[in-house]
């Protein structure tokens, strides 16, 4: 599940340094100012919404898997993520920053292009941290976290959230939604946005009592502070 996570970002950032390469000056990935910058929601919706008063400080690129587990009913219910985030604050302003998302869920069987971005961002890291669920503040239920005490040295940067909003992938149902979760515990971010989500939904029925599934996904992860 980890080289699956690791490599489709790798290659999906593989594909955007070919495609950069051929620019007078290509853009570096990661390290970049982002606080003026913030996802773009659709206009026919009001659930989502960049809260007052705060920047975006963290932009990633995650992929990894959606779990599921399937109900008596025959139904799949959710049983929390698993992902890896990757810092592309330097591509948040370009035009291929949105298809980042499609590129690292379609080609994450091309691991041989994985070699092609090690030039463009040699030994320095990129990872921002891992997003998955833990046991709920309440001891009922799971709650995302996403933590970053790795990358930015620090015990407290992480945040455990809980949903405050979800919208419909305006790409399709194939997708999993689009979310605004807030600040439960941690100082990594007040509010995290989940945008321009590819795959990761489940089937439409299962067989009662059949193992759980994981369903691979990719999509943007906003941090505003």
């Amino acid at each position: 599940m980890r080289s699956f996570m690791t490599s489709s970002v790798l290659v999906a950032l593989a594909a955007f340094s070919s495609v950069a390469s051929a620019l007078p000056a290509p853009p570096k990935f990661f390290g970049c100012d982002v606080s003026k910058l913030g996802p773009t929601f659709p206009t026919n919706q009001t659930a989502l919404a960049k809260p007052a008063g705060s920047t975006a400080k963290f932009v990633g690129l995650g992929a990894g898997v959606q779990n599921y587990t399937c109900t008596d009913a025959g139904t799949y219910a959710s049983a929390g993520a698993v992902a890896q985030l990757y810092d592309v604050s330097c591509i948040a302003s370009t035009p291929l920053f949105k298809m980042l998302p499609d590129m690292a869920f379609s080609l994450q069987s091309r691991a041989s292009a994985i070699s092609s971005i090690s030039k463009t961002l040699g030994s320095n890291p990129l990872k921002l941290g891992d997003h998955y669920f833990v046991t709920a503040p309440s001891g009922t239920g799971i709650s995302p976290k996403f933590d970053f005490t790795a990358s930015q040295k620090s015990a407290d940067a992480f945040v455990l959230a809980a949903k405050a909003a979800n919208i419909a992938s305006p790409a399709g149902s194939a997708n999993v939604d689009w979310l605004q979760l807030n600040n439960v515990q941690g100082a990594l971010a007040k509010t995290v946005f989940r945008v321009d989500t590819k795959a990761g939904q489940p089937p439409a029925s299962c067989t009662p009592g059949s193992a759980l599934i994981s369903v691979p996904y990719a999509a943007m992860y906003w941090f505003f502070v």
